[in-house]
């Protein structure tokens, strides 16, 4: 398998180096200053700035890892060409009309785009779940002020001001992922896995007693209910990116070649 990867910051380098050791490496869609990085990680390899420049290097499949603007920039040209793509910026879905462009391309040329689970778990029974009648599915992040910073967050509330738990934001995947783009992806890939963008839940919370974030992931549904709750670690590579997210693009791509599949 040659493998095209888009995105060389926390996340890619994760990515890059867990699969390298036994994956070929096609070329690398990346800044110019990540150039270093990615020749002391992965070697002599071709660094391109578009998607057919990248497409040109023959993938067989594609890793996006590199935020709403790369996905799309490369998605929808990956997908004529008939590559599977495997992205974490599905946020980006959330907008009606682009998500119908991007998945009709993909059928049309015989492509699948692939939503990894990300940073948080029990997508597995989201999905099977549906089959059957889904009730409700609601996503709950907390986590301590400081971590809003630099995001709309700053606008529904005075975060310099948190001194207990505060719930800002409570409204659909759909107005999350679009309003809060790259901290709120694994909104769109849990609405995509069950009920749809205008009818999942999401909350989110500041809350000084959770230094790290958290996901809780709730449903409740003729077979069941559920909820699971994920306190995710830093990539020890840059000490900010999602470990758990970059492991789940890990197991996409390996689940590619594998004799058994789980989930």
């Amino acid at each position: 398998m040659r493998l095209a990867q888009i995105g060389f910051g926390g996340i890619g380098q994760t990515v890059a180096a867990s699969l390298s050791a036994d994956i070929s490496y096609a070329a690398i869609a990346a800044r110019p200053h990540q150039a270093a990085d990615i020749q002391t990680a992965l070697g002599d390899i071709a660094m391109v700035d578009s998607a057919p420049d990248l497409l040109s290097h023959k993938p067989d499949l594609v890793i996006e890892c590199a935020g709403h603007a790369a996905l799309k920039q490369y998605g929808e040209a990956v997908l004529a060409a008939g590559v599977d793509l495997i992205a974490v910026s599905v946020g980006v879905l959330a907008a009606a009309d682009y998500r119908d462009r991007l998945l009709t391309t993909a059928a049309q040329h015989g492509a699948k785009l692939i939503a990894p689970a990300g940073a948080i778990g029990g997508l597995d029974v989201v999905k099977a779940a549906r089959h059957a009648t889904l009730e409700r599915v609601t996503y709950t992040t907390r986590k301590a002020p400081a971590l809003w910073r630099d995001t709309p967050a700053e606008e529904m509330i005075d975060l310099a001001a948190v001194s207990d738990p505060v719930m800002f934001f409570d409204d659909t995947a759909a107005r999350a992922a679009l309003l809060f783009a790259e901290k709120a992806n694994v909104t769109a890939t849990l609405a995509l896995a069950g009920l749809g963008f205008e009818k999942t839940t999401v909350q989110f919370w500041a809350d000084p007693d959770y230094p790290r974030s958290t996901h809780e992931v709730a449903l409740t549904g003729a077979t069941g209910t559920m909820t699971i709750k994920l306190a995710n670690t830093v990539s020890p590579l840059d000490g900010k990116a999602s470990w758990l997210t970059a492991m789940s693009i890990v197991d996409a791509v390996r689940d590619r070649n594998a004799s058994l599949l789980i989930g």
